[in-house]
């Protein structure tokens, strides 16, 4: 059955709904109202009739009413769904950039892969499609504009979280995206960073202090008269604004080198979270601000907090200007001030004034993140336990810390070899052992000499007996050099092994024993 319902107009006459409704008995036995959608009676009919089978094929048991309720999810826009997908991802406590990045593959995926709902997509459609940006150029004019490994794995993550994420909603039966192959990324790393040296970094710091003044001092190259001045005017606030502006490039720098932490969770920390009176002095980090959403207390460098003290009195001064404040009252102020989210073009200015390369000879690159690797580095080279680093770079696994942020130049390992405990060789006895064969050696060729046959019985004094002995030992030379020439692998005279030299005389056996 199906009707229109009427309502009351504001005038008070009555009106009729524009689509038909419908009651359908349900297969638990019973009747429900539905809203068919449909304003031509005919195709209300049809509707409801749908709908009455479907109730009661789920009565017969021939379908669950999951199972429906997942093939009508599968006619939903599969755009709609990645923005509810994204949504979700913000509201469990993903970053607001991570949450973007993964919808951009998502769509833009989508879109190349011409998927207008939900049930298109697939995974032999994905792996395709991979494989070929894999190989295939995204710029034909570059060759080595193919997808990356780390690139690959990242839509790889991407699309298996939106997989799991139907399926605990219940709009797929199954994950599609299960099976899907990662690369390898170690093979395939296309930026790699290196650490900066002390002396790098003391001349980083130094050009960020100074460059913003001289950047604001140079002349105005325009054109006409006027327009050509070898330095511009400015006055002593601008001055003041700006070398407070390189202190603070600088201090940030240093904070970011000494204590390891990342770009957005530096700008993250406010004044109230500067515990510089503490000891030991640290800075806590809020968990919602932190990349593992854990919350952690980044211990502080004595020198660098005593600086850090100095400028956040200079910060609370400019603050407050010429008025009172309560105490703690800019707590929910950033501790640095003005620090851009994006300073990657700020960062390479700052190193060409430096005079420090962004990239070496090797290929690896200096940006902001490589003062987090040039933390984890000069750990190591202080001799910090691996798990105290770990814990200090806090990283979910050690592998982590010493595989790709501890880099260690040669030197460095020179250094570690040097340290090993220094014993000393038995030089001595080793030559004595070494004169001791050459005179045994020598020995046995002096002795060889000729003597008279006698008898067994005869009594012998003890040359004669020697004499004997020499002579049964050149017999035993004869058949060694016999059995040498027919297998001389294993007479041991070619490679220093015993010769079986055999011999009575006591003065020689004295060397031996």
């Amino acid at each position: 059955m199906i009707y229109r319902k009427g309502y009351k107009r504001r005038d008070g006459s009555k009106g009729w709904t524009k689509a038909y409704y419908c009651r359908i008995r349900q297969a638990d036995g019973t009747l429900r109202e539905f809203s068919t959608g449909c304003r031509d009676k005919g195709a209300a009919r049809q509707w409801a009739a749908d709908k009455a089978k479907e109730q009661e094929r789920i009565a017969a048991g021939v379908v669950l009413p999951a199972e429906i309720q997942t093939a009508r999810h599968g006619c939903v826009p599969y755009s709609e769904m990645v923005g509810a997908f994204a949504q979700n991802m913000t509201a469990r406590g993903c970053s607001a950039s991570h949450a973007k990045r993964t919808k951009a593959y998502l769509e833009n995926t989508g879109k190349e892969l011409a998927w207008r709902l939900l049930h298109d997509m697939n995974k032999s459609d994905l792996d395709r499609w991979l494989s070929m940006r894999a190989v295939t150029p995204k710029n034909p004019e570059e060759s080595d504009s193919v997808m990356g490994a780390r690139v690959h794995n990242a839509h790889v993550t991407a699309f298996k979280a939106f997989g799991t994420w139907c399926v605990q909603r219940g709009y797929v039966t199954a994950n599609p995206f299960d099976g899907l192959a990662k690369r390898n990324e170690k093979a395939d790393r296309r930026h790699v960073r290196r650490a900066l040296s002390p002396e790098e970094l003391g001349r980083l710091f130094e050009a960020a202090a100074v460059r913003p003044v001289q950047e604001a001092l140079k002349g105005n190259a325009g054109r006409g008269g006027k327009m050509k001045k070898a330095q511009a005017t400015l006055s002593e606030a601008t001055l003041a604004n700006l070398r407070f502006l390189g202190w603070t490039r600088a201090l940030a720098y240093k904070t970011a080198a000494y204590t390891g932490l990342r770009w957005g969770e530096l700008r993250s920390i406010t004044i109230g979270a500067a515990c510089l009176d503490n000891m030991p002095p640290y800075l806590e980090l809020a968990a919602k601000d932190e990349k593992a959403r854990r919350g952690a207390q980044i211990p502080l460098q004595d020198d660098l907090a005593s600086e850090l003290g100095e400028y956040l009195a200079e910060r609370i001064a400019r603050l407050q200007g010429d008025c009172s404040a309560f105490p703690g009252a800019f707590d929910e102020k950033t501790l640095f001030e003005n620090l851009p989210q994006c300073m990657a073009k700020i960062f390479d200015a700052d190193c060409v004034a430096a005079g420090i390369p962004k990239y070496d000879g090797a290929g690896r690159v200096i940006d902001v993140h490589a003062l987090r690797h040039t933390f984890g580095t000069m750990l190591a080279k202080a001799g910090v336990p691996l798990q105290v680093a770990q814990r200090a770079m806090r990283h979910s696994t050690p592998t982590l810390t010493a595989n790709v942020y501890t880099h260690l130049e040669l030197m460095d390992i020179a250094g570690a070899a040097n340290q090993l405990p220094r014993i000393a060789t038995p030089a001595a006895s080793l030559a004595v052992h070494v004169m001791r064969k050459a005179e045994v050696a020598s020995s046995i060729t002096h002795t060889k000499m000729t003597s008279p046959q006698t008898s067994p019985k005869t009594r012998i004094s003890a040359p004669q007996a020697a004499s004997f002995c020499t002579i049964d030992s050149e017999k035993s030379d004869r058949e060694n050099a016999e059995k040498s020439s027919k297998n001389p692998e294993k007479t041991g005279v070619f490679d220093g092994g015993p010769c079986r030299i055999r011999t009575c005389d006591q003065v020689i056996m004295s060397h031996l024993l």
